[in-house]
């Protein structure tokens, strides 16, 4: 009888350990290599100055690693670091000097990699898809591709679209900081207008491209007139020297 209790205890024992392990392993979370773990609720640690969400609460945030999430006390979400492409357009957008114009472009964003950029974007953005994030981060770049658009004039724009890009970069990197997403590269597509008046700016360019070449084409073609005349000069002034070495040998005879 007392083997069979201390067998019977042994059992209860192993059955909680069993179970205590299996709580543990699926509650044990790890980050990928291309997201961070937030985790929320109470128990986070006592660290210094911790992440804390928009309502105050604080967050654990887990990156290359794992950590264990207490049932009911905390729950862990996974939230993507990597990189999305956004293609931005406008609409007509009238410029400084109220002529019409339209523009493409293409952004390549991503969550910032410091503790506090991952952390404002937990706030923005947990809990919503990423595709969720592209469409407000797309919403920020088009405003401000629209505003930036509007205080140029059509020749800026045209002859300095690296300035363009540079400045809606600048301008839209303050407001998705906010987010905390920062932009790895903004790029300027295609500027257009549909009553042809950036393809009138191109004419007089294209038109001296022309010249150039035609005027280098001519002095080429120059160049070797010049030099043939030459060569045929050369060769006449070497046959008359030949010639009248000849008449002089025969004379001598």
């Amino acid at each position: 009888m007392p083997g069979t209790t201390i067998l019977v205890i042994i059992g209860i024992v192993l059955v909680i350990l069993i179970a205590l392990i299996g709580v543990f392993v699926s509650k044990y979370r790890t980050a990928g290599p291309d997201e961070a773990l937030i985790v929320t609720g109470s128990y986070l640690g006592s660290k210094k100055n911790p992440p804390r969400d928009e309502g105050g609460n604080k967050i654990k945030i887990v990156r290359g690693g794992g950590t264990f999430v207490l049932p009911v006390f905390q729950q862990a979400e996974p939230l993507s670091l990597l990189s999305s492409k956004l293609d931005v357009s406008t609409p007509e957008v009238y410029t400084e000097q109220g002529v019409p114009v339209m523009a493409d472009g293409t952004a390549i964003i991503k969550i910032g990699g410091s503790i506090e950029e991952i952390a404002t974007a937990a706030e923005q953005f947990l809990g919503k898809t990423k595709e969720d994030r592209e469409n407000e981060a797309r919403e920020v770049l088009e405003g401000h591709l629209r505003s930036i658009l509007g205080s140029m004039t059509v020749e800026e724009i045209y002859k300095n679209r690296e300035k363009f890009s540079q400045e809606v970069q600048r301008v839209a990197s303050q407001d998705l900081a906010k987010m905390g997403l920062v932009i790895v590269s903004f790029t300027i597509k295609d500027v257009r207008d549909k009553n042809g008046y950036l393809e009138s700016l191109g004419k007089p360019r294209i038109a001296q491209v022309k010249r150039d070449a035609d005027i280098a084409t001519a002095e080429a073609d120059k160049e070797t007139r010049i030099k043939r005349a030459e060569a045929d000069k050369d060769a006449k002034k070497s046959e008359l020297e030949r010639a009248t070495e000849i008449a002089e040998a025969e004379k001598d005879q």
